[in-house]
């Protein structure tokens, strides 16, 4: 391969990198009462905190998390 073709190549491959990262970084820093609570957790907003998510289930309670989400979580009575 030539040096010219090389450079191109190794250029393309950085500027991939750099928006993978850049694109995880977005993803990562949402805003609080995000979509960051588990795979088929329900999330909830800050004003639902200590309430229940649904009046059919009052078991599943709205919680704050470190990661500055809310989410919907099962506590037992």
């Amino acid at each position: 391969m030539k040096p010219r073709t090389m450079l191109l190549v190794g250029s393309v491959l950085v500027a991939i990198v750099v928006a993978t990262i850049g694109f995880h970084a977005l993803r990562t820093e949402a805003a609080p009462g995000g979509n960051h609570c588990s795979r088929g957790t329900k999330p909830c907003t800050a004003k639902q905190v200590g309430q229940p998510c649904d009046a059919n289930n009052p078991n599943l309670i709205c919680s704050a998390q470190t990661n500055g989400s809310y989410c919907c979580l099962a506590y037992a009575p």
